[in-house]
């Protein structure tokens, strides 16, 4: 029994650096002069899924696409979020819908 124990604490303290290396991310920034603005593979603005929606879905999930492209370009967020389905489609397009309820005569 004890040596179990072991074997579990060992295992457990050798997966430490692992998790740090996993969760300790590191954000860049660039100077202007420094990235290409005109290309859209630099905001990540190519129709990309986003984290967290591809497969099964257990629970609640969002995900947001964050992009802007260009001289002058605004930033824009989209977020989506959906809650225990198995399968979900997200848009996170720049469409614009309208949905007008009333009568048609």
């Amino acid at each position: 029994m004890a040596s179990i124990r072991t074997a579990r604490t060992l295992a457990v303290l050798a997966s430490v650096p692992l998790c740090l290396g996993l969760a300790g991310g590191v954000a860049h920034a660039f100077a202007d002069t420094e990235v290409d603005t005109t290309n859209a593979w630099a905001s990540g603005n190519l129709g990309s899924l986003g984290s967290g929606v591809v497969g099964a879905n257990d629970g609640n999930v969002a995900t947001t696409q964050q992009s802007a492209i260009g001289s002058g370009a605004s930033n824009e967020s989209n977020t989506a979020g959906i809650a225990d389905s198995p399968f979900a489609a997200i848009d996170q397009s720049d469409r614009t819908y309208t949905i007008v309820f009333g009568f048609d005569w």
